[in-house]
């Protein structure tokens, strides 16, 4: 079989194509590719131009690109997007009409397409060096806050990871498929990437990009026989921490990584450690929240992100599959392999 795992970035989307027969005993000769996110792609093609926007597609992931249209707006042009597309600027569609946009039920003759996924480039990258494009099972991974009317998306999105918890300790199984209906009612983005791979006649799944890193970085425990330990991931947005003993998740933890120093999260992964880690103080501190079952006693401080140097000098680098940018494939990739692989 050949799996598409794809991590969904704000800088860049980090792809892996794995064949699970030649590439099963050395990951490092699958194929890898770094290419941009698609939303700073689209944000390039918005500050390129010189014209009113029309804009159709799909719910995709913000930031640069909702940044790219407010300026567009500034320079006095018009903007205008489809319904099912709006969702990508803001969840609550009033604080879309509100930046200037307008919405609308149809967009006729659309010069900017939202999507996460372009399997089309993918094809023409993949034809370039004469391989074919031909995925048995797509695993993607992306950041949804889930949105719920007058709730903070930090409650909204930490209460996800709670509910997760409570459920399983296998951060293996923390993944939407197209038939998680009650789940997917919160969260359009990842219900978006699963409406495209049914289009597209993909078998797949979602699953949320820091869980994804935490599962690479459990299987680069697991390959060094590290059994207890906390995993962190610190990202260009937020620090999402992780307790783990003998594969279980033991306690979490989700902060905004521009609040943090080195010796404030020293201070929090101690507390996530000792069992001692409450919610109110990550939530009051303008984080997301924490939820601790039990204590450990780490072995290890494995660190993966973009951000890793912030903790440098109290852990070591993951480096799963050999390359920490791939750090979340590796996690899409192991929780192929649990949830439908060969037993």
């Amino acid at each position: 079989m050949d799996i598409l795992c794809i991590d969904i970035g704000k800088g860049t989307q980090d792809i892996i194509y794995f064949n699970t027969k030649k590439n099963r005993k050395n990951i490092e000769n699958a194929i890898k590719l770094i290419l941009p996110s698609p939303t700073s792609m689209i944000a390039n093609n918005i500050r390129n131009m010189n014209e009113d926007l029309r804009i159709d597609g799909k719910i995709m992931g913000g930031g640069p690109v909702n940044k790219a249209i407010e300026n567009h707006i500034q320079k006095g042009f018009k903007v205008e997007i489809s319904k099912r597309a709006a969702k990508t600027i803001r969840d609550d569609l009033d604080e879309v009409v509100k930046k200037g946009i307008i919405i609308k039920d149809e967009i006729k003759n659309p010069n900017i397409i939202f999507r996460d996924l372009d399997f089309n480039m993918l094809k023409n990258i993949f034809n370039a060096f004469g391989k074919e494009f031909k995925p048995d099972f797509v695993c993607v991974a992306c950041q949804d806050h889930g949105f719920v009317k007058g709730q903070s998306d930090r409650i909204t999105r930490f209460k996800y990871f709670k509910e997760q918890l409570q459920k399983t300790t296998n951060p293996y199984e923390y993944l939407f498929l197209d038939n998680d209906s009650c789940n997917l009612s919160l969260f359009s983005r990842f219900k978006s990437i699963l409406k495209t791979l049914n289009e597209n006649n993909y078998k797949g799944f979602v699953m949320d990009s820091k869980i994804a890193s935490i599962c690479g970085i459990l299987n680069y425990a697991t390959e060094n026989n590290i059994n207890e330990f906390v995993g962190l991931d610190i990202g260009n947005g937020h620090t999402l921490g992780v307790s783990i003993k003998d594969g279980e998740v033991k306690g979490i933890f989700e902060h905004h990584t521009k609040l943090l120093t080195p010796e404030k999260l020293k201070n929090i992964v101690d507390k996530l450690s000792n069992g001692t880690l409450i919610n109110e103080e990550i939530f009051n501190d303008n984080g997301h929240g924490a939820a601790v079952v039990d204590k450990i006693n780490p072995e290890d401080i494995l660190i993966a992100g973009p951000n890793r140097s912030l903790f440098k000098k109290y852990g070591k680098y993951a480096y799963p599959g050999g390359d920490v940018m791939i750090t979340g494939c590796v996690g899409l990739l192991k929780a192929f392999e649990y949830n439908f692989g060969e037993k």
